[in-house]
């Protein structure tokens, strides 16, 4: 990499490559086949202390890792993040509830504002849509019950460079600690690059290693299956509400005379 040679091309099956960046792109990190393949920093960078060093490292790194993790799936792999998901669908529910309270309100005040006049009249209220966010709550609850089906503990690795200039702690693939020297940010971008690419990917192997030993009871698949059906019947559900709601309107609307 320092020489400026081609990168060799993999053998056999063909990866994609995920990209991360930060610091508006002053880092740059590519990941192929679940280990990092290339650290771009620009001089700029070294700059600034070891600490604000490392955070851009990990915030370019993070995202390319979770995308090729999820690329190439492997054993030991953590589960999904159940908790972002329940985390979103409780705040998708409310702003549904929200929006379609608004809809009705503004609906009925321009009815009423016209009823005198055109004769509008009837019942703009969406029908049975309370059952519909009931659902989208269900699917909330079955996602805790899921929630709770991989307790295993969080599975670590660790990874020094050749020079031990560069600590890298992952956990659960990623990168949570990135310890740099004081001289390690006096080296060059390059043998910089090259120093955080030896840590993190000894510390990438440790956690692989680890997490492909550790015996961890496995997803309840069947819950998490309901769920997707559950989210499905909720998705089907909004679009013949919404059907509803368009035909309930248009038939108000030829009330006008």
């Amino acid at each position: 990499m320092r020489a400026g040679g081609a990168l060799p091309e993999p053998e056999g099956r063909e990866y994609e490559d995920s990209i991360g960046t930060s610091g508006e792109g002053a880092v740059r990190a590519v990941v192929r086949d679940r280990r990092l393949l290339a650290v771009a920093i620009d001089q700029g960078v070294l700059q600034q202390t070891p600490g604000a060093v490392s955070e851009l490292l990990r915030e370019a790194l993070n995202p390319a890792l979770a995308q090729s993790r999820i690329d190439t799936p492997a054993a030991g792999d953590p589960g999904p993040d159940l908790g972002a998901v329940n985390a979103q669908l409780t705040e998708f529910t409310l702003q549904g509830g929200q929006a379609l309270t608004r809809v009705q309100e503004l609906l009925d005040a321009s009815m009423a504002k016209l009823a005198g006049k055109t004769g509008l009249s009837g019942d703009s209220t969406p029908q049975y849509v309370e059952f519909l966010f009931q659902d989208a709550l269900d699917v909330v609850r079955s996602t805790q019950a899921a929630l709770s089906a991989d307790p295993a503990p969080p599975v670590t690795g660790e990874g020094r460079d050749e020079a031990e200039e560069v600590f890298a702690g992952v956990t659960d693939g990623s990168v949570d600690v990135l310890e740099l020297t004081t001289a390690a940010v006096r080296l060059s971008p390059a043998e910089l690059g090259q120093a955080v690419l030896e840590a993190v990917n000894a510390a990438l192997e440790e956690w692989e290693e680890r997490a492909g030993a550790v015996e961890r009871p496995g997803l309840d698949l069947e819950a998490l299956q309901k769920i997707g059906e559950r989210a499905e019947q909720v998705r089907e559900q909004s679009l013949n509400h919404l059907r509803t709601y368009t035909t309930s309107l248009t038939s108000i609307m030829r009330n006008i005379d």
